[in-house]
């Protein structure tokens, strides 16, 4: 995804950034209204702690609707007051109607983020919590953190250290290859496309998935490195947890969050959602994906909301 916005024709690449030039369209809000309503909104935008230039862009335009809403309600401009869980849900039934379901969730996701950081006493449901026997699905991780992770993987203290974080990378983000599939992979699942030498897919016991453009070179070294043995290194497969056994050695920076590999994957379907993909495509290359997922990464799929573009999507124009 792309680290930086254009808002009124100036490029931005910190969140900060986008507060600081965020403007909404006139004809969708009032100048006068948009003075009063700024402060707040900055405010709690802020406060959610976006790092994405995409998310934080696209929580302003959420949260700068929804208040602007508040304040033609009487409801006023205090955040306190305003982002009650009650006063989000009717904002969203009541007002985006001619949105689609994704569209409304992604938005409401929004909202309900911001409204959770920017209250101390609203009544926001605790954030949910696993399932006895299941694991809590997490956002992606954000461009700046894929990053870090990607520069740890470099400068691991072994080269196999160095070989099994960067196969995790690149099999998690490249394809969205799951935890039990990695440890399967060799050069052998992987080639190129007849019609095409750019499109790299590999080829899994239940699905074949496309490799990411940006990844190929990556996905390509460690099979010439390795063109025989399990890309991610060799492994005992009948021991308990092989790729955790695998992966424990390698250090990651504390600053960075806690390294999970479902969570690769949730980032590399946030990336590939971007790319216009259709629902029954991305089910067949996923392979198993449940609704939750998608609710879970929906907030962080930047919306086309620039100049209605979403509209015209809707309308196949």
């Amino acid at each position: 995804m792309p680290k930086h916005r254009v808002i009124g024709g100036r490029i931005v690449t910190t969140p900060e950034e986008v507060f600081a030039h965020y403007r909404p369209r006139p004809h969708l809000v009032d100048p006068a209204v948009w003075t009063k309503v700024r402060p707040s909104a900055v405010e709690a935008t802020r406060a959610a702690d976006y790092v994405s230039v995409a998310s934080a862009l696209n929580a302003m335009s959420a949260v700068t609707h929804f208040l602007v809403w508040t304040h033609g309600q009487g409801l006023g401009l205090e955040l306190e007051k305003c982002f009650l869980p009650e006063h989000v849900e009717h904002y969203c039934a009541s007002t985006m109607q001619s949105l689609s379901p994704e569209s409304r969730s992604t938005r409401r996701g929004y909202l309900r983020r911001v409204g959770r950081a920017c209250t101390k006493d609203a009544p926001w449901p605790a954030e949910p919590k696993p399932f006895s026997g299941n694991n809590t699905i997490l956002p992606p991780y954000t461009p700046e953190e894929v990053e870090g992770f990607w520069k740890a993987a470099e400068a691991q203290s072994t080269p196999l250290r160095t070989r099994v974080a960067l196969a995790m990378l690149t099999l998690g983000l490249g394809a969205g290859v799951q935890p039990g599939e990695m440890l399967r992979v060799t050069a052998d699942h992987v080639s190129i496309h007849p019609d095409d030498h750019r499109l790299m897919v590999i080829r899994l016991e239940s699905r074949t998935t496309p490799v990411l453009a940006k990844y190929t070179n990556r996905l390509r070294d460690l099979c010439s490195r390795y063109p025989e043995e399990p890309l991610v290194g060799k492994h005992r497969p009948t021991a308990k947890d092989p790729l955790g056994t695998l992966r424990q050695d390698v250090a990651w920076p504390g600053w960075l969050p806690r390294f999970r590999v479902s969570r690769l994957r949730t980032t590399w379907m946030a990336d590939v959602l971007t790319l216009d993909l259709r629902i029954s495509e991305f089910m067949v290359i996923a392979g198993n994906v449940s609704s939750k997922s998608l609710e879970v990464i929906a907030p962080d799929v930047p919306g086309r909301w620039e100049g209605d573009a979403y509209l015209f999507k809707g309308a196949g124009l």
